[in-house]
């Protein structure tokens, strides 16, 4: 028996990748606006993982500061991933443009993750989510390198034709 997998269309699928980065993107505005109270709130949880049970007010305002860093970082990757899919509906996918699109949220992961390395001070379970992003980098790496390689492959082809 053969298992086949459910196969969303792709115009439906490439607008639900729009739409989510949209809504992304608003949900990280949002997320400016409350990021203050979010992050005493979260300062505040009672656990014996890490160290905020002595937490400074200097410790609270680099929590913040990092915290709003992430976010900013995390807006310009949706930025970056939202032109990327534009450029992919209007069919140009193997290009130099799109290839540094892809190298430039790659980056925007590393750096992420040295942040959250940062946060793993007061909250040791950042180093999970520090490792999820370096991986989600490391990733988006190999397929820029893929895409170059097939839009290497494709400028060949469009020679000989």
């Amino acid at each position: 028996m053969v298992f086949t997998m459910f196969k969303i269309p792709s115009k439906l699928s490439l607008t639900f990748s729009i739409t989510t980065s949209i809504v992304f993107f608003l949900a990280c505005i949002a997320g400016m606006v409350i990021m203050p109270k979010l992050s005493e709130m979260l300062i505040n949880v009672h656990d014996n993982i890490g160290f905020r049970n002595s937490i400074t007010d200097d410790g609270r305002t680099f929590v913040l500061v990092l915290a709003y860093i992430i976010l900013v970082f995390g807006i310009v990757a949706d930025g970056l991933l939202l032109t990327l899919l534009l450029r992919v509906r209007s069919g140009l996918v193997f290009t130099s443009a799109s290839i540094s699109l892809i190298q430039y949220v790659s980056w925007c992961c590393f750096i992420v993750c040295l942040l959250f390395l940062g946060l793993g001070i007061y909250f040791q379970l950042a180093f999970i989510v520090a490792f999820a992003v370096l991986f989600l980098g490391f990733c988006l790496h190999v397929v820029k390198h893929v895409i170059e390689e097939a839009a290497a492959i494709k400028s060949e082809n469009d020679l000989t034709v």
